[in-house]
């Protein structure tokens, strides 16, 4: 496990080297470190499973490793506390994350970015049905919040003014719009990711959307 550790804060390192601004910590979307925090995966016996405590030890013992590096100002953390990708899921994600993001919290990181649950198929925005991470989780954080996941500009100016978020991060949408904050501001139409190109490792569905300039 120190080794593992070593590994994220080896990478924070090179990351530093080669000139980013700070980094993000990947706890989640069924990414190794979500599976140690979700019990439907961490079956483990040891001091890395079990409780809560246990199972949130490997992260923040990461998130520590790579503030080493940075400080704890230009680190972020991601989280997926609903996820299911990877076949994740956890019995208490209420309790696991409210603690996990509490820590988060006290360490005083630059942000946290939790991941609301995503719609399935092609719909682009969220399941009203489905649980909204920004209202669960928000006040278990006391620094920056980002929410992410199948906002429209709306929604997303919705739960900054209602105070559910400080910022609300566009993923898919930012791949087929690559001018989305100016189509936000003009009101324009928005392309439609082609979800049948996500993950191809080409050009098609990444770098060839329109932008408006070309669109005209």
């Amino acid at each position: 496990m120190p080794g593992i550790v070593a590994d994220y804060k080896r990478a924070a390192e090179n990351a530093l080297a080669a000139g980013f601004d700070g980094v993000e910590v990947h706890g989640a979307n069924g990414y190794l470190l979500d599976q140690f925090l979700e019990d439907k995966v961490n079956h483990r016996t040891d001091t890395y499973g079990g409780s809560i405590e246990n199972r949130a030890r490997l992260l923040l013992e990461v998130v520590d490793a790579v503030v080493e590096v940075w400080g704890k100002g230009r680190v972020g953390v991601r989280l997926s506390p609903y996820g299911t990708f990877s076949d994740m899921g956890d019995s208490n994600p209420v309790e696991l994350f409210s603690y996990v993001l509490s820590k988060l919290s006290e360490r005083g990181i630059a942000y946290a970015h939790v991941i609301e649950p995503r719609a399935g198929g092609g719909a682009l925005y969220n399941d009203e049905s489905l649980p909204r991470t920004a209202e669960i989780f928000r006040k278990a954080f006391q620094g920056v919040f980002i929410s992410a996941g199948g906002y429209s500009a709306a929604t997303a100016e919705d739960a900054i003014a209602s105070g559910q978020a400080d910022a609300v991060a566009f993923g898919r949408l930012f791949i087929a719009n690559p001018d989305l904050p100016e189509r936000f501001k003009t009101g324009a139409e928005l392309n439609v990711p082609d979800r049948t190109t996500f993950y191809g490792g080409g050009e098609v569905g990444y770098t060839d959307y329109p932008a408006l300039v070309s669109a005209v």
